[in-house]
């Protein structure tokens, strides 16, 4: 698989401020605007040490699904059809990780989105030594009052073009809710070709998903491990690998706003990228308790290029009132938040004002099973 300066340091008086939800972890010297992390803290290890898996939370509870691994003893890439949960406690900190339902078929880069009550996954990768198998399945679980999973149902609504390391969102619109597969990359006859489509699917309440058609306008420059979000019901793609190595590193943010059946609109960049091109990042975007205060995205690890591993977190914030994409600032790295690793293929999740961290890789060839998590405070621009 394809698989930062000169520091002028300001002595700031803190001042707690509205919406600082974890005002101790800002020193006096940091900026105002921008976030504080507090120091990592070390939560229960998943199941297995995994790159590249699917990761989602769901209100108190996040799932992880799929990924792989490199197995040095036998010589295999080694891909997980596992699903593991924990719940997050009072305190902020990861229950230990239960066995959830499997999916069918292990693979890595699959994605995953919730609404309501429905986790869904969709497409995804996995190989042999004589084989490389891109998938377009799409299956469903429901999520249980208990933060359980059901058993897994495939769709009989596949992917137009099989894909992996794509996004999955959810948008909602008057005429219901849609899922966007973002991206990604496939096997296109003899070539590995890194797609600029989006696909649109509608769903049901029973977790139904309807057929799934491809929407006019297209990404500027295809891409693989794009992370793409739901930002106001737009479309907020940051980052990825294109067809070029070493070129196509991209660091720009596309924005698309949500039409009535679902599909996305033309897309417009963003003023304003990442501080450099990356891709096996993980994305986040973090929502204040009060508003008005700003959301920020947050954007953890990844590749700006191969053999490099990020350990650095970069956040926006995205302003109040105004519409996408000005309202998204100038992207920053943050003052803290060093990651213990450089790594890619992390997952992240994002739940009240804590960045939790899973698993990934290095530039050594570790495959990671540790999860991290640190309280922040918002900051404000």
């Amino acid at each position: 698989m394809k698989i930062l300066c000169l520091l002028t340091v300001t002595i700031l008086m803190f001042i707690p401020r509205v919406g600082a939800q974890n005002p101790d972890c800002r020193q006096s010297w940091m900026p105002p605007d921008a976030p504080a992390f507090c120091a990592w803290d070390t939560e229960p290890a998943m199941p297995e040490a995994r790159t590249y898996p699917a990761v989602s939370a769901s209100g108190k509870n996040i799932f992880v699904l799929g990924g792989f691994r490199y197995d040095s003893a036998s010589g295999k890439v080694i891909y997980y059809d596992s699903v593991a949960s924990s719940a997050i406690g009072a305190d902020g900190h990861l229950s230990p990780w239960k066995a959830e339902p499997p999916f069918k078929t292990a693979r890595s880069g699959t994605a995953v989105a919730v609404s309501g009550s429905c986790l869904f996954m969709g497409g995804g990768s996995s190989s042999t030594v004589s084989s490389l198998n891109y998938y377009d399945d799409v299956q469903y679980s429901r999520i249980g009052a208990d933060g359980h999973l059901s058993s897994w149902t495939t769709s009989p609504n596949h992917l137009i073009t099989a894909r992996s390391n794509l996004s999955l969102i959810a948008v909602t619109t008057a005429q219901g809710t849609f899922l966007q597969a973002v991206a990604g990359v496939a096997q296109i006859g003899a070539d590995t070709v890194h797609l600029d489509t989006i696909e649109v699917a509608k769903i049901g309440a029973d977790c139904s998903v309807g057929a799934w058609a491809t929407a006019v306008y297209h990404l500027k420059g295809g891409r693989s491990t794009p992370q793409a979000l739901s930002v106001r019901n737009n479309a907020v793609v940051i980052g990825g690998w294109g067809d070029l190595d070493l070129i196509d590193v991209y660091g720009d943010v596309q924005t698309s706003a949500a039409r009535a059946d679902g599909t996305p609109g033309p897309w417009r960049t963003s003023a304003t990228g990442l501080t450099t091109g990356i891709y096996g990042h993980a994305t986040v975007i973090a929502e204040p308790q009060q508003q008005p205060n700003p959301s920020v995205l947050l954007s953890a690890g990844g590749q700006p290029g191969t053999g490099a591993y990020a350990n650095w977190i970069s956040y926006a914030y995205v302003l109040p009132g105004i519409s996408l994409p000005d309202a998204i600032g100038i992207w920053r790295i943050a003052p803290t938040g060093k990651l213990p690793t450089g790594r890619a293929g992390l997952g992240a999740a994002q739940v009240n004002a804590r960045l939790y961290i899973f698993g990934g890789n290095d530039a050594a060839g570790k495959y990671y099973s540790d999860v991290v998590s640190a309280r922040f405070d918002f900051g404000k621009p």
